[in-house]
């Protein structure tokens, strides 16, 4: 899914070199110029990135 098109409540998948499978729970996305700055919420607990607006991220089937 496009970055642009994040909503707060979706889950994003990411895969790291073990093979481990970690979910990120959407909490905020607002667009910074021509970024978006994406916050999420894991079992770490919260952090944000900024992104491009044309960048894909894995999402977690609804």
């Amino acid at each position: 899914m496009k970055i642009s098109q994040l909503q707060p409540g979706h889950q994003i998948l990411e895969h790291d070199d073990t093979g481990r499978t970690n979910r990120f729970e959407v909490v905020s996305i607002r667009q910074v110029g021509k970024m978006f700055e994406v916050t999420f919420l894991s079992a770490l607990g919260l952090s944000s990135a900024l992104y491009p607006a044309n960048a894909f991220v894995a999402t977690a089937a609804a």
